[in-house]
């Protein structure tokens, strides 16, 4: 989420031509190039009613499926109408879905919601883009507070808008959706809302989301209206682009598109046409890279003939014999009209690691078209895209038999070589590329901000606007509502770990929390002293540290240890890569040898650990309650201020307005800001950052 991803249609200036608003109707005089209309502003043409759900109306029998089609029609005529160009629902009856189903699109809506209101657009039958009355108190909870046009109803991956951009109910709010595979970009009024997140299927949690589906617009029991709504269906040439547009600074070229160099192996069964490197008509064996990776991604587009077949080899340790027994394994490229193609195993089914793991079928393209297929490999664990579908993800080290009897000898395979595994078939692979995870480099992070004239007020006092979260056992879903808001304050329950994330990154500032211990602690913290933190300066994915944080730069917020500085260096969760993190420090030790920070002490480099603030008493114990002989923390139940600022990598931790703290040369030096919850009940009333030139009050 941290590259920000531009509409293709964004980028026409024939699109804010054409798209000139009528006073009134506010409908738009004519269609942007390339969209369109779903909506024709006179009556529900190319429209109908819903019919259950994709799996309901899949067991239909086709005249079940007409006859239920014409009930929810007649349902939809009654409560959707046209009323002076715009499309208005009453608050009754249910949704209201395209006649024809879509792939790959670009879709535009004007939407308006009265008070109170809640509802959402359906991609490809799935629930939903999120609309809200986003002032509408009793749906805080829900997360009504953060705005609009996320993807609600995802559990694994993020849920939540990245930015508030509605307008107050009842004006005119505008979506722009793009979908390729299972990923979804939103701008909410010009305002990026959702940055190319996977959809979760929410009819079947463990598939990728349906290839094709309708659009919808939901009816959920409030008025709602509905106008200039016009889509652009994405063909697979941009789909296979905007796919490879993904880190694309990462990725090396393994093929020259001119001939076979830096290719080794059956070289005389392969020739380079029309830039693809291509497997000659009933030739066969493992064309395969020189280079070795282990740890790695590999990106390809390839091409299947009728009936077409042929592999990607995996960790191959080059010479002769079959990629699937002597590699690692093979990822087995496969036509769905393979002759007899029902009487094989489905772990000989395309993208499958062959013969020991079956893959998700149905989201390949038909033979002469190009397919998008990506495979992370990462130690045992190997996850396989194609065209945008998560189609598989497995541990090897899992997996107890094959489809031959015994897992194959060599599937613990730690590095060789990736190839083409030619079955006799002119099966064309063309954009092949590697990321050598082994390299490490910086993660993509969004442009940091620093306060200018006025604070940032992270906190706000109402809600949680600003803030996404993270935990450990349920991803960006709060459902337990760890943290909440009630009289200007925000309760962090404490059951369970993980945080309250800023959408942004923020650098140079003075940030000032103030916060109080509450009474309750849990699970592993039960009857320990109370502990949270602030995650500074973090970077790469959630659960990149201890599978509940970021890798950060910690300013510790424990009984006895408030303004300990914690280095979380971590490691990629999907890649391996190592998140490195570091800091120097002016250090000593005490008694039991610990770290502890000493103003003019030794000049230390701190890549991970801890360096205990100056005064953390050497007999600190872990209950609740501790407090050293040096405490500057405020009692229990009372309220403590902490400062942190951060000035081009120097970092100066006071507590209640006594310095404890200091590093320099962090690395980085900016990034999103963590509240944890660790199993400790804690309260923060302030919460918020100064520009470095003006003192906080």
């Amino acid at each position: 989420m941290n590259v920000r991803v531009r509409f293709h249609f964004f980028k026409l200036l024939a699109f804010s031509v054409a798209c000139v608003l009528l006073i009134g109707a506010s409908t738009r005089t004519e269609v942007p190039g390339g969209f369109t209309p779903l909506f024709n502003g006179k009556d529900l043409t190319g429209w109908k009613g819903l019919v259950g759900d994709p799996n309901k109306r899949a067991a239909m029998s086709e005249q079940e499926l007409a006859t239920a089609q014409e009930k929810a029609n007649d349902l939809i005529r009654a409560h959707w109408k046209v009323v002076d160009g715009i499309l208005e629902y009453d608050g009754q009856g249910s949704n209201l879905c395209t006649s024809k189903e879509y792939g790959d699109f670009e879709l535009h809506v004007d939407w308006k919601i009265c008070s109170g209101g809640d509802s959402g657009v359906y991609l490809r039958g799935s629930p939903q883009v999120q609309i809200w009355d986003t002032d509408y108190e009793p749906c805080h909870g829900k997360g009504a507070e953060k705005g609009s046009g996320a993807l609600w109803n995802n559990q694994r991956y993020l849920r939540l808008p990245l930015v508030k951009a509605d307008k107050p109910a009842g004006q005119w709010n505008t979506f722009f959706i793009r979908m390729v595979g299972e990923r979804v970009t939103v701008e909410l009024n010009g305002k990026l809302v959702v940055d190319n997140m996977v959809m979760e299927n929410f009819w079947q949690r463990d598939k990728p989301i349906y290839p094709r589906g309708t659009i919808e617009l939901q009816g959920h029991r409030n008025r709602l209206w509905f106008r200039n709504i016009y889509i652009r269906e994405i063909e697979p040439p941009e789909a296979n682009r905007l796919l490879g547009e993904k880190n694309t600074d990462y990725f090396v070229s393994t093929f020259n598109g001119t001939d076979l160099t830096g290719w080794e192996g059956a070289t005389e069964s392969y020739h380079v046409l029309d830039g693809a490197i291509v497997c000659k008509q009933g030739s066969g064996g493992t064309l395969y890279t020189q280079q070795e990776c282990s740890n790695f991604i590999a990106r390809v587009q390839y091409k299947l003939p009728p009936t077409g077949n042929n592999g990607l080899a995996i960790r191959y340790p080059g010479g002769q014999g079959n990629a699937h027994t002597e590699g690692m394994c093979e990822i087995q490229i496969l036509d769905e009209d393979y002759p007899n193609i029902e009487g094989l195993d489905p772990r000989q089914l395309h993208g499958s690691v062959y013969g020991l793991v079956p893959a998700h079928q149905g989201y390949q393209r038909p033979p002469g078209q190009w397919n998008f297929q990506q495979v992370t490999v990462i130690g045992s664990q190997i996850k396989v895209e194609l065209n945008g579908y998560e189609i598989l993800a497995a541990d090897l080290d899992e997996v107890r038999d094959s489809k031959d009897g015994e897992v194959y000898p060599n599937v613990r395979r730690p590095s060789g070589h990736f190839g083409f595994v030619g079955h006799s078939d002119p099966v064309a692979f063309r954009n092949v590329a590697i990321w050598n995870l082994a390299a490490e480099r910086p993660e993509h992070v969004s442009a940091p901000v620093s306060p200018q004239a006025t604070p940032i007020k992270l906190f706000n006092g109402h809600n949680l606007e600003g803030f996404y979260t993270w935990l450990n056992d349920s991803g960006y879903t709060d459902s337990r509502r760890i943290f909440t808001v009630s009289d200007g304050v925000i309760r962090i329950s404490g059951d369970g770990y993980g945080g309250l994330i800023t959408n942004r990154s923020y650098r140079d500032y003075h940030l000032v929390i103030e916060f109080r211990w509450g009474d309750r602690t849990w699970s592993v913290r039960k009857n320990r002293a109370r502990d949270s933190g602030l995650l500074l300066h973090c970077h790469g994915p959630e659960a990149g540290y201890g599978s509940s944080w970021l890798a950060s730069i910690e300013a510790q917020i424990i009984e006895g240890g408030c303004g300990d500085l914690l280095v979380l260096t971590g490691r990629h969760p999907a890649t391996g890569q190592t998140l490195a993190t570091s800091v120097t420090v002016e250090t000593t030790t005490d008694r039991d040898d610990e770290r502890v920070w000493k103003k003019g002490g030794t000049r230390t480099k701190v890549r991970s650990g801890r360096v205990n603030w100056w005064g953390r008493d050497v007999d600190w114990e872990d209950k609740p309650g501790f407090r050293g002989r040096e405490d500057v923390e405020s009692p229990h139940s009372e309220w403590t201020r902490m400062d942190v600022i951060s000035d081009d990598g120097h970092l100066v931790y006071k507590v209640n307005e006594v310095t404890v703290n200091e590093a320099f040369d962090a690395k980085p030096d900016y990034g999103r800001i963590l509240l944890q919850t660790e199993g400790a009940e804690l309260f923060v009333r302030r919460y918020e950052l100064w520009p470095l030139a003006q003192e906080p009050d």
